[in-house]
């Protein structure tokens, strides 16, 4: 079968190929043995690069699971996305996002949406050489609706009635934000500011200035971790945030 991927990880088989982790929008995460990819005359060349969106061909055996190594013949590059590698906080965004899909897309069921999105969120970081500060939480609140994670933002979880203009608080038993009128006198548990950050992103406002982004990601991020318990110690997170710091400098 022929089949698109990009490239989350790899690392040293032998001294000459390459274990190579990757995203197929067919088959979910592959594990690729990729025999005498060092060599300066191979074949693959850029194509199993991290983070490169390449095609391949496979022979794949649907009875033995994606949990075996499978042996590509044949890659061809179709994007290297040369600006987001040359700006050091992209390349870090695109890292913990491969991460984070190593650690939970490992099904089909949900292959192909997290192939797209991943492939629209590495496009989005490669259209100029500045840093894209709303991508990963465009990116990390749409993995969240294609795990089915995604808190409702935009309809109080009591009474079902419409917010315009940001939750007054967020209560995970209901599902998500909470309406002025049903959190009566109680305090919020959340910065005002920040859901009011918030209500502007989930209204599609994701390019006002004001917002701040990093805290919309620690949201989802953390929401993410809440319900699959899976993202404890993400390094790529703690990269991210010392390129930040760098940057900042």
């Amino acid at each position: 079968m022929r089949t698109q991927i990009i490239i989350l990880h790899r690392y040293p088989y032998g001294d000459t190929s390459w274990i190579v982790k990757a995203i197929s929008p067919d088959v979910g995460i592959l594990s690729l043995l990729v025999k005498g990819a060092k060599s300066k005359n191979s074949q693959f060349k850029a194509g199993i690069d991290p983070f490169a969106h390449s095609e391949i061909e496979i022979r794949y055996n649907r009875h033995r699971g994606n949990s075996s190594l499978i042996i590509p013949k044949e890659a061809y590059l179709q994007n290297y996305f040369p600006k987001m590698r040359s700006n050091l906080q992209s390349l870090a965004i695109a890292q913990l996002m491969a991460e984070i899909l190593l650690k939970l897309g490992n099904g089909r069921s949900h292959a192909s949406e997290e192939f797209k999105w991943l492939l629209n969120n590495l496009e989005y970081l490669e259209l100029n050489n500045t840093v894209k500060e709303n991508s990963l939480s465009l990116w990390l609140h749409k993995l969240c609706d294609i795990l089915g994670y995604a808190p409702t933002l935009l309809k109080c979880g009591q009474c079902g009635q419409e917010i315009l203009q940001g939750p007054a608080d967020l209560w995970p038993a209901l599902g998500g934000a909470i309406c002025k009128n049903c959190l009566g006198k109680r305090k919020s548990s959340y910065d005002p500011v920040f859901l009011q950050e918030l209500g502007s992103f989930a209204n599609g406002k994701s390019e006002e200035k004001q917002i701040s982004w990093q805290r919309i990601e620690n949201f989802f991020l953390g929401h993410l971790r809440v319900h699959t318990g899976l993202l404890d110690n993400l390094k790529s997170w703690e990269w991210l945030l010392e390129t930040r710091r760098l940057g900042s400098g």
